[in-house]
């Protein structure tokens, strides 16, 4: 038996299936965004995404086992072995005891970045057929293919792990990626201009947080070597996702707040000229810190600024508000931080709870 912590173990390997992870969350982002859900990986298959209801059951899991290759996919023994695995993994689904809705459903998705060509046995004198699944076809259902074309699929799949009655949730989908992972950066951070254009700064660094929850998750281990979708430890929530998209939404804006204002606060808190060069990474850092529950100065910063409005009462000018606020929450708190660190987590603080920029 294979450990259930054996794809863990394989580290580093599976960059293929984290970009496959984000480059589905981009591409069905306003139809995924629209449900609860959560994304696993190394936990029952390569990946999955599961769908919740409004009781939090689940309604729907996609899973899929995402393989690269150099080669197009033919109807052999290694592709029916995978359909096999596929086949077992909605079995295992199916036991898992987290909670289900009376429709629950699911799909196993066999994912790769290669032609797959699925095909009936050759007979001498008979038209063979053929199903190609790739750029313009990209997704085909097990139950869709011919007769014949099953009869050359399920005789080659190992008895002891087919679940005939799953095959009917197997479907094959191309995933348009290069072989490389720098190409599979390029495509990624593309997704990500298309999906935020201006609102962000730094294409890259949403792509390298995304993939780094994502490993994050991967390579916990699961609890007492079990498989189960109620462990917490192992999802990628809507809530973290959404969050950290947010966080460089709210990095721009900020961004955007300081240049404007950057000559006068500077001035007033006298902010020195290498401090006001790292001023994009320390307010990036600021928007971290905000959401780190060990980051205890830094929350009650953002807290004093959120419930501090009564200040915006005396100012006309959005600068003159910082340096109030600044000056008040040193009066008041004495903080141990350097003090730049308090000014760049002001002006954050304060244009996330404004709204400013939106």
């Amino acid at each position: 038996m294979v450990s259930s912590n054996s794809g863990v173990e394989g580290g580093s390997g599976y960059s293929f299936q984290r970009c496959c992870v984000v480059f589905l969350l981009f591409e069905g982002y306003e139809t995924i965004n629209l449900e609860n859900y959560f994304i696993c990986l190394e936990h029952h298959e390569d990946f999955l995404f599961a769908f919740l209801d409004e009781n939090r059951h689940l309604n729907k899991i996609d899973t899929y086992q995402a393989k690269k290759s150099r080669d197009d996919w033919r109807t052999d023994s290694d592709l029916c072995e995978i359909i096999g695995k596929m086949t077992a993994v909605g079995k295992e689904l199916l036991k898992d005891p987290h909670e289900k809705s009376n429709d629950y459903k699911h799909t196993l998705n066999f994912l790769t970045n290669r032609n797959i060509l699925l095909t009936s046995k050759q007979e001498k004198g008979v038209k063979q057929d053929k199903v190609k699944v790739q750029v313009s076809n990209r997704r085909k259902k097990y139950a869709d293919l011919t007769g014949k074309i099953k009869e050359n699929i399920e005789p080659r799949i190992c008895q002891s792990i087919l679940e005939i009655t799953q095959l009917e949730n197997v479907h094959f989908q191309y995933i348009d990626f290069a072989q490389s992972y720098q190409s599979w950066q390029r495509e990624l951070k593309g997704l990500s201009i298309e999906h935020f254009g201006q609102e962000v700064n730094d294409h890259e660094a949403v792509i390298s947080t995304l993939m780094r929850l994502l490993e994050d998750a991967e390579q916990t281990y699961n609890n007492d070597n079990k498989v189960l979708l109620s462990d917490s430890s192992k999802r990628v929530t809507k809530e973290k996702i959404n969050e950290t998209f947010n966080m460089f939404t709210e990095s721009k804006k900020s961004f955007d707040f300081w240049r404007q204002y950057s000559e006068q606060i500077s001035s007033e808190l006298n902010l020195k000229l290498p401090i006001r060069r790292r001023a994009k990474e320390l307010l990036e850092n600021c928007f971290d810190y905000f959401k780190d529950i060990q980051q205890i100065e830094y929350r009650k910063i953002y807290k004093f600024v959120e419930t501090r409005t009564d200040i915006d009462e005396k100012h006309t000018n959005e600068a003159d508000c910082i340096v109030d606020l600044y000056h008040c929450y040193q009066k008041e708190f004495q903080p141990r931080l350097e003090s730049y660190m308090v000014s760049f987590a002001v002006i954050a603080a304060y244009v996330e709870t404004r709204g400013m920029y939106a």
